[in-house]
């Protein structure tokens, strides 16, 4: 039996993998994500350990108390909801994943995409979210002449001199051997 998070933190988690998995639309995630911001900093210990003890109703008054009429009830309300489906799809896909569906009643737009994919396109799809592209700030450009930059991709950020110097002997090898004048 496997230990199910339902903390905080995974909740979170969950509403930014949400949005760049196509388990919800990107602006329900990011609405979401905001209401979560501004009432998740008001709850007790306990609380943020296991979500599911949270009263949102509750958590809406501690907020309202604080906030007096700087936030409008409209906006409050507004957070409310956002707040409550965003752990009702939390709960939902955290118990079951495999039979996940949004509370928004709409089919998550990964399922879509994986309805209409060929084999081949699911593959692909699936290789691409195992091994996603590394970030363009891993990629080091190396100017060499005024029209040609070299890249250096996948460099380890804990490379040793030894390594670098093997790289660079690799390069030295590359390299055209200089002419005699």
């Amino acid at each position: 039996m496997t230990i199910r998070d339902y903390s905080q933190t995974a909740f979170l988690d969950f509403l930014r993998q949400s949005a760049l998995t196509g388990l919800t639309k990107p602006a329900t995630a990011r609405s979401r994500k905001l209401a979560a911001e501004k009432l998740l900093l008001l709850l007790k210990s306990h609380e943020r350990q296991d979500l599911r003890v949270l009263d949102v109703d509750e958590l809406c008054s501690r907020f309202h108390k604080l906030e007096g009429s700087t936030i409008r009830p409209e906006t409050l309300k507004l957070y409310n909801e956002r707040l409550t489906s965003g752990l009702q799809d939390f709960f939902s896909w955290t118990s079951d994943p495999s039979s996940f569906e949004t509370v928004e009643g709409e089919k998550p737009e990964a399922v879509l995409v994986a309805d209409r994919d060929t084999p081949g396109q699911a593959q692909a799809r699936e290789e691409l979210t195992l091994n996603p592209p590394r970030s363009p700030h891993d990629i080091f450009p190396i100017p060499l002449r005024e029209d040609l930059v070299v890249y250096l991709q996948n460099i380890p950020l804990d490379m040793t001199q030894a390594e670098a110097n093997k790289i660079a002997a690799v390069v030295h090898a590359l390299a055209l051997p200089e002419k005699d004048d």
